[in-house]
């Protein structure tokens, strides 16, 4: 992008903002004005469409500090950095945001320049910058885009109702006017470079005009922007990348399809789930009955249908023929009875005689078992019946032919 929108905010969200366009291409003023306060900031909306944003907070807000090293920077040095810095600020430093600038060497003696601000105060200000669809992808003091000046000398500019300056070594500093003699008297270089009419300033540094270069304070700062020393789009405020344009494209579509399979999915498996339960519970029972019936025999649950089958296929060859066809119409009651269950069966081979211990959920149930075994023309005896709390307990003996 060749374009750029400035915005430089104060400390309160009250305060004025300024703003300007600047055009790379044509090192240019596109267009320049004032909000007056930072309410007013969704005028700046469609100016942010399609160019660059560049957020400049205060040199009054921000700190810039070069902090020693007992080695070169590394990572181990960026994770102890907060522990380092905990005794050099006065609030609480999980309180404070940290933006990593660049390595310096100064004599052998190793550095890393840094900026400190205010965590909470800087999330406000993107909070509100969020609520008018503004992203900046540039946020840095506004003091710090002054040209950089020689050793010994400062850099100057005029702001509304303040001078910002730059020294040589990682120094910014704002200034109220009624503050800025004092500050000249204190500070330790010797010249003063100020790209704007200083008639204001008295002091006894030397003051060095740049009237050639004399322009709007945001089209300074702009021209800076080129050689960025440091971003705060960084740590909790770095840019999330943006997603290509294909996938803006289709992500509704690729979503809608997604929860549709999804569901899908889950559907088949629930059903899977039940189906397998169910088949389980069959097992189960198998195995019970298999159990009760031939009592004396081992259960091989992976072998219980050949079990079953060679079991058939012996009382079906053999003198015990009678117990099949009786087991037969036994079972056939299962399909039309609810809340009936075997506990023992008894086969008394020389009378042919199945005797069944079962219980069900009332006495009626009993006679509805006699009732269908009678109708396929078995012979049903029907035992005492018991309540035993929530159910009947009782016998039925079917007897087929001696």
């Amino acid at each position: 992008m060749t374009e750029k929108l400035l915005v430089r905010v104060g400390q309160s969200q009250q305060e004025p903002v300024s703003w300007l366009i600047w055009s790379d291409s044509d090192s240019q003023i596109i267009a320049s004005g004032e909000l007056e306060h930072s309410g007013l900031l969704g005028e700046l909306t469609e100016k942010a469409s399609g160019r660059s944003v560049a957020l400049l907070l205060p040199a009054s807000s921000v700190q810039l500090k070069q902090v020693a090293l007992p080695t070169k920077w590394n990572r181990k040095l960026e994770r102890a950095l907060p522990f380092m810095l905990e005794e050099q600020v006065a609030s609480d430093i999980d309180e404070v945001f940290i933006a990593l600038g660049e390595p310096a060497t100064i004599e052998e003696q190793h550095y890393i320049n840094i900026a400190l601000c205010d965590l909470g105060w800087l999330q406000s200000w993107m909070s509100v910058f969020g609520d008018f669809d503004i992203e900046p992808t540039v946020i840095v003091p506004d003091a710090l885009l002054l040209p950089t000046p020689e050793e010994g000398a400062l850099s100057a500019i005029q702001l509304q109702q303040q001078w910002l300056f730059k020294g040589a070594h990682w120094h910014i500093g704002a200034v109220e006017l009624d503050w800025v003699n004092d500050y000249l008297m204190l500070s330790p270089e010797s010249e003063v470079v100020h790209y704007s009419p200083a008639d204001s300033l008295a002091t006894t540094k030397s003051l060095s005009a740049k009237e050639a270069e004399y322009d709007l304070p945001l089209a300074i700062c702009a021209q800076g922007l080129n050689a960025l020393p440091i971003n705060l789009r960084q740590g909790p405020f770095a840019a999330k990348k943006k997603q290509p344009q294909w996938w803006r494209d289709w992500k509704s579509g690729v979503i809608a399809a997604s929860v549709a399979l999804l569901a899908f999915v889950s559907v088949k498996s629930a059903q899977l789930f039940m189906l397998q339960s169910e088949a389980d519970m069959y097992k189960t029972q198998a195995m019970s009955v298999y159990k009760q019936a031939f009592p004396n025999k081992v259960v091989r649950p992976h072998l219980l249908r050949k079990q079953i089958q060679g079991e058939l296929d012996a009382l079906s060859g053999g003198e015990q023929g009678g117990f099949l066809e009786l087991t037969n119409h036994f079972v056939s009651i299962y399909s039309q009875v609810d809340d009936f269950s075997p506990e023992t069966f008894r086969y008394d081979r020389k009378r042919n005689e199945l005797r069944i211990r079962a219980k069900a959920k009332g006495f009626q149930i009993f006679s509805q078992v006699k009732s269908i075994l009678e109708q396929r023309g078995i012979e049903v005896q029907q035992g005492a019946l018991n309540n035993d709390g929530d159910y009947v307990i009782g016998e039925i003996r079917i007897r087929g032919a001696a």
